[in-house]
This record gives C-alpha cells, structure tokens and sequence, in this order.
C-alpha cells in the first residue's frame, strides 16, 4: 500500500464538518496505523480543512480502493482511479473515523509566518539567452548541463521540443529539433546519454521513456521502456573497469532506482528499490571501504532519502537516512561538508506544489542536516522557500567552504517573488539568506553550476518553465519575453 498524499486534487464530495469536540481518537488511532505503515504520518495541521475534504482524503481513498468513494470521482480525479489496488484495503467505518479525524483537526488555513526581508546578492552578471525560437511557445526547459570540458550548455525544451548546444558565451551552436523531454545529461567518454521521460513530464501511465547515446555523429538509443526516467548515471560500481548504469525512474504506478550492467550488447536490469518516485542519486564512498555507494532520493509517497552500501558483486545493503512527511513534496537534495567537520551534510528541499493543492505551505524550504557521524543525520537548520525545487552546493566566492543556491518554481510571487532564486553564504554554522534579483524573466526549474569559460570560478546556468500553475499570484506578462535560460556569469574574477 502506498498512499501518496503528495498529490492533492478536486473532487465534488460533499462533507459535514465534524464538531471539533467530537472524540475522534479513534480516527487517529486508525489513521496512524494504516498510513504509518507505508509512509511517515502526515498530521491534520500539515493542509486545510478544504484541501484534506477536496483532494488528499478522497486521493487516499483511491489508493485504498475504497469503493463507494471511487465510484463518486469527477475528472480530473476520476483518471486516476487506475491507480486504485485491486481489493479494497480498508474497511467503510474505518475509512469514515479517519475522514472524521482529519476534517476534524485540520486548520482551516495555514498560517504563514512573514520571512524576513531578503538582502540582494550581486556576485552575478546576468545574460538572458538568444534561444527561443521566432514562433515558437513560451519556453518549457526540463534540463540544463554544463560541460566544463568543452566550455558548452546543453539544455532541453519540452514546449518547443528541442535540444540547445550552447558555447561559453551563450551563442547556439546546434540546434535538435522534434526532440522528447529531456530531464538529465551526463556526460560519458567522450559522448553524452540523454535521458528522456518520454513525450510529456506531466503525469501519465505511458511508459516510453529512453537513453540515447549522443555524439561523434552517433544518435543511438541503449535503453528503453523507462517509466517516467528523470535522472541516468554512468560509474562503475563493482571495479570490473566497465561502467554500470544507476537509473531513477520517477514512474507513474510503478518507477524505482536500479543498476544496469552491461552484458553483451544489452544492459540487464537490477531494481534495487521498485518505489516510485526515484528522482537523483548521489555515488561515492561513503563508509571507506574502496567500494562506491549509492545515496538515493525518493520523492513520492514514502518521501525518503536511503543509503545503498555497497558489498561486491552489485549486491547493496539498504538503510533509510532520512523520511519526512508525504506531503512535504521533497524535490531534490545534495551532499558536502557544509560545517567543516570533515563528514558529508546533506541539503534538501521541500517544495513540489504542482497539481492542485497550489497552496502556500510554511514547510516549503531548504532544510540543512549535519552528520553526526556513521551516516546519522540531525535537522540543523530549515530556511523558508516557497515551492522551493532544487538545491545546489559549491563553493560560489571561492572562500573555502560551501554555499547553496537554491530554485523555486514555486515562489510566493504576490509578496516574496524575489526567492525564486536564492543564495545562501556559508557563515560557519549558518547561512546568509539572500536572493539574485531574476525572478521577473522567468521561472526557474533547472539549474546548474560550473566553470563555463574556464576562467577559475563557478558560474550557474538555468532553465524557465513559466507556463506551470501558482500557489499565490499570477503569470507575468513579462516572462512572455524571456528567452528561458539565463547565464549567470560569476564576477570574481
């Protein structure tokens, strides 16, 4: 049983509000035993009163094949009854008492605590690039890579379906049209794969996502059948000096992280967890024991990040770092040694509000966790970002230790537009929150860091997707105008 509370859409139930002295301890009894069996428990305070009756209760009764409430849904929650198991899971009267809990105990709104004031960093040129094409639609970027090797950007959009080969200075260089989503590059050898989710990134039951091998003249597709792909590496995880292939598939009902090893002239897949969700995987050593390991990110459902420890042979030992609510919408994280105590930190971010419960959460962030030693991980810090999508460390003023950049394709643009993108200095045992004032070209999505010149400091790249839907405030007339990826070009040096 999985039950993604995640998602919240509309439905046309109608519900009497319980009184709120009504004993609903059974309904919490019953909530806690039947979510806290899949997921972390989500608490009545995390959403509305409205969202839980409209959208997340009658969701969780699809996903626990609950008839009578199935047999109600209008579109566009009736589509998603596909998902619903195949016997229903839950009793009627137990299935009512945890309605009554939640209704009962949830707020009527979410309070919102006022941020502080955010101070503007200026370490950054900004160039917004000539590629958007003359009659083209508002640009939909899914993906952005530099390589500092060759001194280019690769960037996909979905909207107008195609792929950009960008030089250092921003100019195009080749252009791939009638091209899927690309959600991930990584480049290999002397080539690149291109990981594609298929036709569309919105959520769908299609499983036509794909790897190609790209360059030297080559287009030549290795993998798939992919179910909603976001993410592919190449590393070879059992020393035989033959690259494997980790994959996160996102999914739709069924996704996962696995590895693909090479036999012959075909990859043979492993699935080393079968959650979907699976969306970036971060490789290295982490216990020293000479073997490469595998930290992955689930974000779906059981929001999760696990460790993979390596024992030969592709064999892996499977440990939960961290789990957070199901609601959350954790959307990306990144590890280093942000305290300079010599261990891996990890930075994450809560922040996906896409489908219908576009509402303002006070959860929504950056959240720093320090290691304590041995892989154990303690909350240090949490920084409020509305929508917040992507996390990033480097160190951005060559100063020694690490900073963050982060992204919101959510940002609270009616009174905190200016956190679309945010940076974070590293002062030691905190960081300096601060905002790079690029929020009205755009809407930022993707985003990477690297040396695009060559020139000794790290520059960032990022990718608009500025036709997706709000949480507070409306469209920007300007972002009609925007190119979509900006180059923003470090000035220390």
């Amino acid at each position: 049983m999985r039950i993604i509370l995640a998602i919240a859409l509309f439905s046309v139930f109608s519900y009497e509000f319980p009184s709120c002295s009504k004993d609903v301890s059974e309904g919490e009894a019953l909530a806690k035993q039947y979510c806290q069996s899949c997921h972390a428990f989500p608490e009545p305070a995390l959403l509305p009163k409205n969202v839980w009756q409209y959208s997340t209760l009658p969701y969780m009764a699809v996903m626990l094949g609950v008839s009578k409430e199935i047999d109600q849904l209008q579109k566009p929650l009736s589509d998603y009854a596909i998902m619903r198991p195949k016997g229903q899971m839950i009793p009627d009267a137990d299935w009512e008492k945890i309605k009554e809990y939640y209704l009962a105990k949830a707020p009527k709104e979410l309070e919102i605590p006022a941020a502080a004031p955010l101070k503007e960093n200026s370490a950054f040129s900004v160039e917004d690039l000539p590629v958007a094409l003359p009659k083209g639609t508002i640009p939909n970027f899914t993906a952005v890579r530099i390589d500092v090797k060759k001194h280019q950007i690769i960037a996909g959009d979905q909207s107008n379906r195609v792929i950009w080969v960008l030089d250092a200075l921003g100019n195009p260089i080749q252009k791939s049209e009638n091209q899927n989503a690309l959600t991930y590059i990584e480049r290999w050898k002397d080539q690149y794969l291109y990981t594609f989710i298929g036709t569309t990134t919105q959520a769908n039951p299609d499983v036509n996502g794909s790897v190609q091998v790209i360059g030297k003249g080559e287009s030549k597709e290795i993998l798939k059948g992919l179910n909603r792909p976001i993410e592919l590496k190449a590393t070879d995880l059992d020393g035989d000096g033959q690259e494997e292939l980790i994959s996160s598939e996102f999914g739709f009902m069924e996704g996962g992280m696995s590895v693909w090893e090479k036999q012959g002239s075909s990859w043979t897949k492993k699935v080393l967890n079968p959650q979907t969700g699976a969306t970036h995987v971060d490789i290295r050593d982490f216990n020293g024991d000479g073997q490469l390991d595998i930290v992955a990110l689930f974000a779906q459902g059981d929001e999760r990040i696990m460790l993979y420890t390596n024992r030969g042979g592709l064999k892996f030992d499977e440990t939960r770092l961290l789990r957070f609510p199901s609601i959350y919408g954790t959307s990306s994280f990144d590890m280093g040694d942000v305290d300079g105590d010599g261990d891996l930190d990890i930075v994450c971010t809560a922040g996906d509000n896409a489908d219908f419960s576009t509402i303002l959460k006070p959860y929504h962030g950056v959240y720093v966790y320090t290691n304590q030693g041995q892989m154990r991980f303690k909350l240090q810090a949490f920084y409020p970002q509305n929508g917040a999508t992507k996390v990033m460390l480097a160190d951005i003023d060559a100063d020694g230790d690490l900073d963050m950049l982060s992204i919101a394709l959510f940002p609270d643009v009616e009174k905190r537009p200016e956190e679309g993108l945010m940076y974070f200095m590293n002062l030691g045992k905190s960081f300096d929150q601060q905002t790079i004032p690029v929020t009205h070209l755009g809407r930022w999505s993707v985003m990477d860091i690297g040396d695009i010149e060559g020139d000794g400091d790290l520059d960032v790249v990022l990718g608009s997707h500025a036709v997706a839907k709000f949480p507070a405030g409306g469209f920007d007339p300007a972002w009609k105008n925007s190119k979509g990826i900006l180059i923003l070009r470090n000035k220390r040096k």
